[in-house]
């Protein structure tokens, strides 16, 4: 069963799945009972009343031109600025359906994908007044998604996350998972989704031949981007398709923890909502530092440029957690490791504080829910090989120059580079 990439489902480059976004965000809208303003949930009518204030005709012009903009790509059932609160609500009140697509899975982009690629779209959810209404937003969600009523669709009937299809494709019964138990022994939809494996040796073992200057990737996931001489700070705007270090890792020019990667190497990995997404430390060492940026939830670099096109920018102002390892062995340089929510992700959890020791392979934290984003940093020339591409006609292992084998599909634990 061949598996939705996230070009396929982000880019608008590609429409095949276009009709599909509209039509799950009319199913939204048509299956939720219309509410009075107020009747909405308390972080919706905070942005509504926000948005309402004399002083932010901006914002609202910003609405309805999105809204009318959107219209005219896709006729959808939100028409007015009315219908926009509504659907945030109606999306609040959705629980992920299992979908092959993962379309129905994620609510809150179904519903704002539509405005995500538009130019008033890109005005509002850039806007940093706004951001921290979006945030509390999604911080009631996540918090839904803790509670019983988020196990809806944890059974094994067809079409939801325990059936026969969903446990071939998620390789679910390599997880901690009873079927015989009620929705499989989760307590939630979030206890579903940072499940862990049985046996991690078994699932994901590190290679037996693995020495002290091998790295091994922290997550699951597609290689997006592979940057080289990354720069210190952008001479302008931050543009999407290179990485700036003031603005990526959060620290001053002359930081100590920014310095060691300075025209150093750069791997983004993404991952899909059917990705395991728990991290693990890609060597042994020492947690330098750790610390979590707020940051923006649906932005895009540009209007009308692919999501999927923006994920290097989406690494410098989204709400991201930052992990600086000193690895155990010195050739390896300094590591630092930014996992980065997307879309219904906002919530990055570190599982490791500044001081700790942690083992090659540790586990050191977990996404929520959603699809995500992880950005390693390596030090300037300490990396000599990488067995990684992000030529995407290669996923499947093509011939590398050398002729040893690369891919861009990678798995946590695999051994992805080596140092000098």
């Amino acid at each position: 069963m061949n598996k939705l990439s996230y070009f396929q489902l982000f880019s608008s480059a590609s429409s095949t799945h276009a009709p599909d976004v509209v039509e799950e965000s009319n199913r939204i809208f048509a299956t939720h009972a219309r509410k009075h303003a107020l009747e909405l949930d308390p972080s919706i009518v905070e942005l509504q009343k926000y948005v309402e204030q004399p002083q932010n005709e901006f914002l609202r012009i910003y609405i309805s031109n999105m809204l009318d903009e959107a219209n005219q790509k896709s006729p959808i059932n939100i028409k007015t600025p009315a219908d926009f609160f509504q659907q945030l609500d109606n999306a609040l009140h959705s629980y992920p359906k299992y979908d092959a697509q993962f379309i129905a899975a994620l609510p809150f982009y179904a519903v704002l994908q539509p405005f995500m690629a538009n130019k008033y779209g890109y005005f509002l959810f850039t806007n940093e007044q706004v951001r921290p209404y979006f945030s509390r937003i999604l911080s009631v969600y996540h918090q839904k998604l803790a509670g019983t009523e988020s196990l809806a669709y944890l059974n094994d009937s067809y079409g939801n996350w325990l059936s026969a299809e969903a446990r071939q494709y998620l390789s679910l019964d390599e997880s901690v998972y009873d079927p015989k138990l009620p929705h499989g022994g989760f307590s939630s939809w979030n206890d579903f989704f940072t499940r862990p494996f049985k046996d991690i040796n078994k699932s994901r073992p590190i290679a037996a031949n693995h020495t002290g200057k091998d790295i091994i990737s922290p997550v699951d996931g597609q290689v997006w981007k592979i940057s080289k001489q990354v720069q210190q700070k952008a001479a302008f705007a931050i543009k999407g398709e290179q990485y700036y270090l003031t603005d990526l890792l959060d620290e001053a020019k002359d930081s100590d923890l920014l310095t060691p990667f300075i025209d150093g190497l750069a791997v983004q990995v993404v991952l899909m909502p059917f990705n395991y997404h728990r991290w693990h430390a890609p060597v042994a060492g020492r947690i330098k530092d750790v610390k979590t940026v707020p940051g923006l939830f649906f932005a895009a670099p540009t209007p009308d440029q692919d999501y999927a096109a923006s994920f290097p920018f989406l690494s410098h102002v989204n709400t991201r957690t930052i992990v600086f390892i000193e690895p155990q062995d010195e050739r390896v340089g300094d590591i630092a490791l930014i996992f980065v929510g997307l879309t219904e992700v906002s919530s990055c959890q570190a599982t490791v504080k500044k001081g700790d020791t942690v083992k090659l392979g540790d586990e050191i934290g977990h996404f929520a829910f959603g699809g995500s984003t992880c950005c390693m940093l390596f030090e300037k020339a300490k990396i000599s090989q990488l067995y990684i591409t992000d030529n995407a006609n290669l996923s499947d292992g093509g011939a590398s120059p050398a002729g040893g084998k690369v891919s861009n599909i990678v798995q946590v634990r695999q051994t992805i580079a080596s140092a000098l």
